[in-house]
């Protein structure tokens, strides 16, 4: 009987032993346990924190992309009103220029009418000039002429008036 309590007392101490081993591998096993799940929650607090600014950033992205989006529908509709500025202005010039060459084309008719009927003018002017020169010159050929014969007259005058009053 004392070999069986012996062996009872030796199986219990073994147990004894064994429950003091496996409570130090579950208290290690416990601790390693402890700091994963901190390393985890370490872990999801970095990863809340970098979603938190890409979702910020995202954000931020996102808005600055409407406000492009809202200039470049402005400023399409700026360039389209120009282009449609620029077109009418273009018409406007083209009519303009038109008008310009029309009345530039005109004026230079009436000039070189106005040009034509001076040269004719002039002309006229110098043939009646001519006539007017060769009438006074006939004219004072006519004047001398009388003029001689009056002279003569005077003369022949002078001397039967001398040969009457001699007589």
């Amino acid at each position: 009987m004392k070999t069986v309590v012996m062996e009872y007392e030796k199986t219990v101490t073994m147990l004894v032993a064994e429950k003091e081993n496996s409570s130090c591998a579950n208290t290690d096993s416990l601790s390693e346990l402890a700091r994963e799940r901190d390393q985890a929650l370490e872990d999801l607090q970095s990863v809340e924190t970098a979603f938190s600014d890409l979702h910020r950033r995202f954000e931020k992205s996102k808005s600055t992309v409407e406000a492009f989006k809202k200039n470049e529908e402005t400023l399409k509709k700026c360039v389209s009103d120009y282009q449609t500025k620029l077109k009418k202005q273009e018409e406007k010039y083209q009519s303009l220029k038109h008008l310009a060459e029309d009345r530039l084309s005109t004026s230079h008719e009436a000039f070189e009418n106005y040009k034509r009927s001076t040269k004719g003018d002039i002309t006229r002017l110098e043939l009646a000039l001519r006539k007017a020169e060769l009438e006074v010159k006939t004219l004072q050929q006519t004047v001398e002429q009388k003029t001689n014969e009056n002279a003569e007259l005077t003369n022949i005058c002078d001397e039967l008036l001398n040969k009457v009053g001699s007589e």
